[in-house]
């Protein structure tokens, strides 16, 4: 995707929400992208720089819980899929009556170029207490979105007044299945949560 100088200027002014320097460190967050809506639900992401370096809180409306340590795997057009955690215990309000779920998820610098340059097809979201994936296929006009509001989060973004922390080993080796992929990661499965221990 190759986005104008002008338009990315003009779209960029309306993504940011918060742009300031507090103690040598930038303060930088965006709105709120949405990423999946199917039904009733939807999740959206915001990214953000901060105190806890570079971070996303992502928002799970009438889906699914999000608790700490659980994953949240990000797949591009090529297939390859990093995994970033969730740091925090978690929360919940309601909209309307709607619970809607967030955490803050743990990222880097490389995660924001990655979002750039991969054109993010996929969003899986592991529950590491009952070892539930779930998988969430995003659309071609959401997927441009995503890009540019992380190319505007980079490009405003001062490298030197951040606190990243490079992460490691999340980048998952995918083997090629003989078969068929788990039927823990069905498609766009159903947006209870699920919280509850598979049985032994």
């Amino acid at each position: 995707l190759t986005i104008g100088t002008s338009y990315l200027a003009a779209q960029c002014e309306s993504l940011i929400t918060d742009d300031r320097i507090i103690d040598g460190t930038h303060i930088l967050k965006t709105i709120n992208q949405t990423l999946v809506v199917r039904g009733s639900y939807a999740y959206s992401i915001e990214l953000q720089s901060g105190t806890q370096g570079i971070t996303a809180t992502l928002y799970s409306k009438a889906g699914v819980e999000f608790n700490q340590d659980d994953e949240v795997i990000f797949m591009d057009v090529n297939e390859q899929r990093r995994s970033y955690r969730f740091i925090d215990m978690g929360e919940m309000n309601r909209e309307g009556g709607t619970p809607v779920y967030h955490n803050v998820l743990q990222l880097d610098m490389a995660a924001v170029n990655w979002f750039i340059e991969g054109n993010i097809t996929t969003l899986y979201i592991k529950n590491n207490i009952s070892n539930q994936m779930r998988k969430f296929t995003i659309n071609e006009s959401r997927r441009a979105e995503f890009q540019v509001l992380a190319t505007c989060f980079n490009k405003l973004l001062d490298p030197d007044k951040i606190n990243d922390t490079e992460l490691v080993g999340n980048v998952i080796a995918v083997k090629p299945s003989p078969k068929s992929a788990p039927a823990a990661a069905a498609e766009d499965g159903p947006a209870a949560p699920a919280a509850r221990p598979a049985a032994a």
